[in-house]
């Protein structure tokens, strides 16, 4: 009887998942004639990473706040870049800089930026192996592990807890994939650490 009532339950929310929920993932990425060209099945699509972008500009604007966002397919091409009106050159540089550590690195930007401020890493080092060590760039998951995309945000000021531009990422690809890993803590700074001037620009 209980396992009956286990089973039931589960039943109930895997049915609540609705199709911007769904376990297999298969709507956010490219599917149909598409991979037969480009003989790929884990390349996300240009839809999600339009709709996880448009997400991330709204959340900035109720913020008050300008963003430059950029989104890359697995292997490091360009899918969607959208700059703010008023976004200078280095707030678009910066989010694709964030999106191209997390392409090296395979996990969120902010994991440099934490080696760098508790003294485990320089910036010379960083950057020296083409990382950009600030929050704000985020690996795009479905199924738990399998990565489809990568999205780096750059342009505005931090004010957290509420705000930065890693959250910005965070909250976009919760409302438009799903529930995702857990932001990493902020690591304190060191004595004799890292000199990151804007440590969640």
């Amino acid at each position: 009887m209980k396992l009956r009532v286990a089973l039931f339950v589960a039943a109930i929310a895997a049915a609540s998942v609705g199709p911007g929920r769904a376990a297999d993932g298969d709507q956010f990425v490219i599917r149909g004639d598409a991979t037969k060209t480009i003989l790929e099945q884990d390349e996300i699509n240009v839809a999600t990473a339009e709709a996880v972008g448009k997400a991330c500009i709204e959340e900035a604007v109720k913020q008050g706040v300008k963003v430059s966002v950029a989104i890359y397919d697995q292997f490091g091409e360009m899918v969607y870049l959208y700059r703010m009106d008023g976004q200078p050159k280095i707030a678009v540089e910066t989010a694709m800089m964030k999106a191209r550590t997390v392409l090296n690195t395979l996990r969120p930007s902010k994991a440099n930026m934490n080696e760098v401020l508790s003294g485990r890493s320089s910036e010379i080092r960083q950057t020296s192996r083409g990382n950009f060590p600030q929050a704000g760039g985020l690996p795009i998951l479905v199924n738990g592990n399998q990565l489809i995309g990568i999205i780096g945000v750059g342009g505005s000021a931090g004010n957290l807890p509420v705000w930065s531009d890693e959250i910005c990422a965070w909250r976009a690809l919760t409302k438009v994939i799903g529930p995702q890993p857990p932001l990493l803590p902020d690591a304190p700074r060191e004595a004799g650490g890292g000199t990151n001037r804007a440590p969640n620009r």
